[in-house]
């Protein structure tokens, strides 16, 4: 597939900006990152809307634009799976993460983990939830890779082999090196951008594809 240069130069340019601000946002509500607190809840002083920007931020990505999309185009109805689940996660999150939220804040817990521990005072059955929260994330974690391939392939670069697979395995290095320094931090000013940009591309969906279709 040849390079496709203004897709590229548009992906570069958004790549480095992503990249400064996840260094550069240590910096942000700066406090003491070696502690757990502030590095994985950023000292809990983000407030309503930047948690919502995160939120958002966390929930569309690879996955939604890419994944599910292309397993609908692949298995049909089958890909309509993430419908239902998504509108049944809702109301339990309402429901049960307020209080969840408010007793995790009481006593300081940082983690599912933590919370289990606190209330079932069993440091077994802790480790367990914690080995459990990892093991189920590394799918999920694969798939974004697997999405950001995706789209460096779409743009003309890469191929087989080691060369092939050096981009991603660039994105994926600067990707961890700012959230191992900036902590939550990092992700929630990404967010921002991101969630904008989300908000760009279905504007313009709005617009470009009725337009092209002809009403």
């Amino acid at each position: 597939m040849p390079i496709n240069w203004p897709a590229l130069a548009v992906f570069v340019l958004l790549f480095a900006l992503i990249t400064v601000l996840g260094f550069v946002a240590v910096r942000w509500r700066r406090g003491d990152l070696d502690l757990l607190h502030e590095w994985g809840l950023a000292g809990s002083r983000f407030g309503t809307l930047i948690t919502w920007f995160l939120l958002g931020g966390d929930l569309y990505t690879a996955y939604t634009f890419i994944a599910v999309p292309a397993l609908m185009f692949g298995a049909g109805a089958l890909g309509f799976f993430a419908v239902p689940y998504t509108i049944m996660v809702y109301p339990f999150v309402f429901v049960v993460f307020p209080r969840l939220w408010s007793v995790a804040r009481r006593h300081g817990y940082i983690t599912a983990a933590d919370f289990v521990r606190g209330r079932y005072g069993n440091k077994w059955l802790a480790l367990a939830v914690a080995i459990t929260g990892i093991v189920a994330t590394m799918p999920y974690i694969a798939l974004q890779l697997v999405g950001i391939q995706v789209v460096i392939a779409a743009l003309g670069i890469g191929g087989g082999g080691l060369a092939g697979d050096l981009p991603l395995v660039i994105a994926f290095v600067i990707l961890a090196a700012f959230t191992y320094t900036s902590g939550l931090r990092a992700p929630a000013a990404i967010a921002i951008v991101k969630d904008v940009l989300i908000w760009v591309t279905v504007i313009v969906a709005i617009v470009a594809i009725p337009v092209q279709l002809g009403g």
